[in-house]
């Protein structure tokens, strides 16, 4: 077993055990992006055997803050595995998961495949590959991580810890919408009304992102799958109990946690 098998071999079992989230060190180590990338490679496959096949993709540290903060100049991405897709409305367990982060996000499905290709995806350009736009949660799983010391490159190798997303219903006549500038609300029960815009996410930037990142790493993506874009606010970390909707365009999606 090599040293990038061995790597994720490691975060697997940490990940099933829902250990407490620890950076790669030792030999385990990426010394480069490119090593954490062929780590989250072969994670994807080994998480593949127990969640099933890769049924999209994320983006995640999308904000310059983000960035700044872990020490990195530009986005990750992760995938996202089709045993972990849910449907609003949804329950989820909070006991599945050690930390249970919440984001609030666009889900773009492709209506194609797409294929690495030399010329690079733009916001505009991407647009043709839209089969369908949902309002979309992911669930993040940082495993009690303290954010003020992450390793961006174990982040990287870890799947950027996509613990799952629940999707809401499509949105009618998305085509005519800009979706670069969607007012959308976040309801929280108990809690003021929170107004937002997916602009705050960039999701045709983030999607051209992600695509062009696939192509970089000669990675070809399915019809069908869905590319969540980044949060339009701050995560929240939900208990038992609270629930939570995000609205736009007459469309949401919800879910309750347990």
């Amino acid at each position: 077993m090599n040293q990038i098998e061995n790597a994720a071999l490691k975060l697997r079992d940490s990940w099933n055990a829902k250990a407490p989230y620890e950076a790669l060190t030792g030999d385990d180590a990426p010394a480069t992006i490119d090593d954490a990338y062929d780590i989250q490679a072969a994670l994807q496959r080994l998480h593949s055997e127990g969640r099933g096949t890769i049924a999209g993709r994320k983006i995640a540290l999308s904000s310059k803050t983000m960035q700044q903060m872990i020490g990195i100049e530009h986005p990750v991405a992760g995938a996202i595995f089709a045993d972990d897709v849910l449907q609003s409305p949804a329950q989820v367990q909070l006991s599945d998961f050690v930390h249970l982060g919440l984001e609030f996000e666009l889900a773009i499905e492709l209506n194609s495949v797409v294929p690495p290709q030399t010329q690079a995806h733009t916001r505009d350009s991407v647009r043709d590959l839209v089969a369908g736009v949902r309002p979309a949660f992911e669930l993040i799983e940082d495993r009690k991580a303290d954010y003020a010391e992450l390793d961006p490159f174990t982040l990287i190798a870890d799947n950027a810890w996509c613990g799952g997303v629940v999707l809401g219903d499509r949105l009618q006549n998305w085509q005519d919408l800009d979706l670069n500038n969607i007012p959308s609300h976040v309801l929280q029960d108990g809690q003021p009304t929170e107004e937002t815009n997916t602009g705050a996410a960039d999701p045709l930037g983030s999607l051209a992102w992600v695509l062009n990142h696939c192509s970089e790493r000669g990675i070809e993506l399915s019809r069908s799958e869905h590319i969540i874009t980044g949060s339009a606010v701050q995560t929240r970390f939900p208990t038992a109990g609270d629930r939570f909707s995000y609205q736009m365009a007459g469309q949401q999606v919800s879910v309750k946690f347990v």
